[in-house]
């Protein structure tokens, strides 16, 4: 997982985010980014590979971690990122279905014990090149112009992917480093409550960032055309998230101590409380993303991820504190204070940076993209 955003490096976002603001520029992009991707592949495998022998000792483990290494190499060539700055989700759709049955199909048939472990391995990387092909099909059958494969590379890539990269690895830091970190201070079974409370909110939290990913592209148009497009779409889309988050809270919390046994049985109750906290960490989340995603459409990616950044840090402060203080449900409610903290400072960065960089526009523009952003005088 690691291995793989260092080759996605935030260039999806950055190549949906200019496709869909100059459609034209589809085949220079698709180049520039496979290349980099490509290069990025060798640095993450050998990475796995030197991981792999001389700090595995288990044999199904090394075994699996080569193969599974492999599906680095075809990860440049899913092109999901083309179609949705076009706004063909469905293409996205299809490509996801295909790498995810295959992967879910094999596993399913073929593991059945610990020396079958490899399998794992070669159902991801049959399922992922699988899907690049489907998406590669699909690009050349709805590509308007003429398909050049010649490599081709670009620094302004890395100056413009890199901080959307670094943002999404604090994000993996802060989700999946919060256990690793409790894993330290507390108990095996704080451990574990803790663990099955964070993987249900993982789960969860995907159909945030599914809700952000298709409203980039949406959003990077928006702001070409100027900043009253983007003011009434995050106006809108803030409306539309906070009845839907009032709705989801309560469901939430009242459904955590249900969701937590039916899912991994009646043991595992005292996970509840942290499951409620974490509910609210979502909710922060889904508001944050309207100007974390907002800055990226408008290109100030890399303030975007100070926030996310200085966010990580304090959770990894904050995150064994709260364990001591009031057990598992201290460390998730800290998450949540981390996740209100993100809101906060994405939201003052916006004010700053959109707002100034609107300079001399229309009052009516400005009085716009003040309520968009919640901005109260």
């Amino acid at each position: 997982m690691c291995t793989s955003l260092i080759v996605d490096q935030g260039f999806s976002a950055y190549g949906a985010r200019e496709i869909a603001k100059f459609p034209d520029q589809t085949p220079r992009l698709v180049r520039e980014i496979v290349t980099a991707r490509v290069l990025l592949a060798g640095l993450g495998y050998s990475i796995i590979v030197i991981f792999a022998l001389f700090f595995v000792r288990d044999e199904s483990t090394k075994n699996l971690l080569l193969v599974y290494g492999l599906s680095l190499w075809t990860l440049p060539f899913l092109l999901q990122w083309v179609f949705q700055g076009q706004d063909r989700m469905g293409i996205v759709a299809v490509t996801q279905l295909v790498r995810q049955s295959i992967f879910v199909t094999a596993v399913f048939l073929l593991v059945s014990e610990v020396n079958d472990l490899v399998w794992v391995g070669i159902a991801e990387l049959v399922g992922v090149g699988s899907a690049a092909m489907v998406s590669i099909y699909s690009y050349i059958r709805y590509s308007t112009k003429s398909v050049k494969l010649r490599p081709a590379f670009s620094m302004r890539l890395f100056r413009e992917g890199t901080p959307i990269g670094l943002s999404q690895l604090f994000w993996v830091v802060k989700m999946w480093g919060a256990t690793f970190i409790i894993g330290l201070v507390a108990t095996a079974e704080d451990t574990g409550y803790f663990a099955a409370a964070m993987r249900i909110y993982i789960a969860l939290h995907t159909f945030v960032w599914l809700y952000f990913f298709n409203m980039l592209p949406s959003l990077s148009r928006a702001w070409e055309l100027g900043p009253v497009q983007m003011a009434a779409m995050l106006r809108k889309s803030i409306k539309i998230v906070a009845l839907l988050s009032l709705l989801v809270g309560v469901i939430w919390i009242a459904t955590a101590p249900f969701v937590m046994t039916t899912v991994y049985g009646p043991d595992f109750s005292p996970g509840a409380e942290a499951l409620s906290w974490l509910g609210g960490a979502c909710i922060a989340a889904a508001y944050s993303g309207h100007f974390r995603y907002g800055l990226i459409a408008a290109g100030y990616q890399s303030r975007e991820m100070l926030a996310m950044g200085l966010g990580t840090l304090i959770a990894l402060i904050l995150i064994p504190i709260g364990y001591f203080y009031a057990g598992i449900s201290g460390s998730a409610a800290a998450l949540f204070f981390v996740e209100c903290i993100v809101l906060f400072l994405s939201w003052l960065i916006a004010k700053r940076t959109i707002l100034r960089r609107l300079g001399n526009s229309l009052s009516s523009t400005k009085t716009s993209l003040k309520s968009a952003l919640g901005i109260v005088y």
